[in-house]
């Protein structure tokens, strides 16, 4: 079998892989034939895995991060009583074979996950890393958890409340999705993907019962509010969402964020609100409590990509853009 055969059977009995990089999930957003994966093997077992997403643009290969898709990067199995020396050497050792073995590129940007903190292996190899923040809530209780909320977060739940907000479970794909184009829209930015793209997602995530929706609506049965949950193993992760622009001061998106916060820690998972760089919405994700989690965002350019970025920047600053 090839590389990526080996990793669909490797999908099937490691449960511990992230949703991201779960084969089926990498079909989902990148397409079946846009995705790769390097692997290594010790005694015939695979002990680390790094699957990549490969575009072409203007006859360059890039690796970049798919859709929708929080993070990437290695995946390691330790062996068990490994001392933290030992450790550190078997990280290094695997990920060296697995960046010797990844293809050819003009550019490398991945987001890696947050329990990836050992990021020298790829600094001695010539790639870059910026950090980034992520959300999480875990570990407490649904009283501790709201005895943690930010002030504006209760208050616009006690509001929704009187105000006769609902919250409810729904698989209507099409209603999400306008919800949804109406943030981006609002924000002045294009929606990065069609609702056609959204459809084939969510039949594919559905089918791997790995996803939920969660709704609200006002007193009038008006749906003013939603989010797309995926979850795996270990973590429920806020996907997307949206909301009704005239209709964002009721409170719904807050206790739709509640309602899906409940349902991981009420299943022993941990909340991860994937984290934003806009100043805003990070506040709005700290405002439930959740804790500020690094992670590596980790890049890598060609000489010939350089020369095409930096000449790009160089002559964008001489016109004045």
């Amino acid at each position: 079998m090839n590389n990526k055969n080996r990793y669909r059977e490797f999908c099937k009995t490691e449960q511990s892989i992230p949703i991201f990089s779960k084969d089926w999930w990498l079909d989902a957003v990148c397409g079946e034939n846009n995705w790769d994966v390097v692997l290594v093997e010790k005694g015939g077992q695979i002990v680390a895995t790094m699957p990549y997403y490969i575009k072409h643009k203007m006859g360059l290969k890039l690796i970049v991060q798919p859709l929708l898709t929080q993070h990437n990067g290695p995946y390691l199995k330790y062996p068990k009583g490994q001392k933290y020396y030992k450790k550190l050497s078997w990280e290094k050792k695997l990920i060296d074979e697995l960046i010797e073995q990844l293809p050819h590129f003009d550019s490398f940007s991945q987001n890696f996950s947050h329990m990836i903190t050992n990021y020298l292996s790829f600094y001695w190899k010539g790639f870059q890393q910026t950090t980034r923040y992520t959300y999480i809530i875990e570990n407490i209780s649904l009283e501790d958890l709201e005895k943690n909320f930010e002030t504006d977060i209760r208050r616009r739940r006690r509001k929704a409340e009187k105000m006769g907000v609902k919250v409810f479970e729904s698989d209507d794909i099409e209603i999400f999705y306008k919800l949804n184009k109406m943030t981006f829209d609002r924000q002045g930015k294009k929606i990065p993907y069609s609702i056609e793209f959204i459809k084939n997602f969510y039949q594919k995530v559905k089918t791997n019962n790995a996803c939920k929706m969660y709704f609200a609506k006002d007193n009038y049965n008006n749906i003013i509010a939603a989010n797309f949950l995926v979850y795996d193993d270990t973590t429920v992760y806020y996907l997307m969402g949206g909301i009704e622009p005239t209709k964002k001061d009721l409170g719904g998106m807050d206790v739709v964020q509640f309602e899906s916060i409940k349902f991981a820690l009420q299943n022993g998972k941990r909340f991860d609100f994937e984290g934003s760089m806009i100043e805003s919405i990070e506040k709005y994700f700290r405002s439930f409590g959740a804790k500020q989690v690094p992670y590596f965002a980790v890049s890598n350019m060609s000489r010939r990509m350089a020369s095409l970025y930096y000449g790009r920047k160089l002559m964008h600053s001489l016109l004045g853009k």
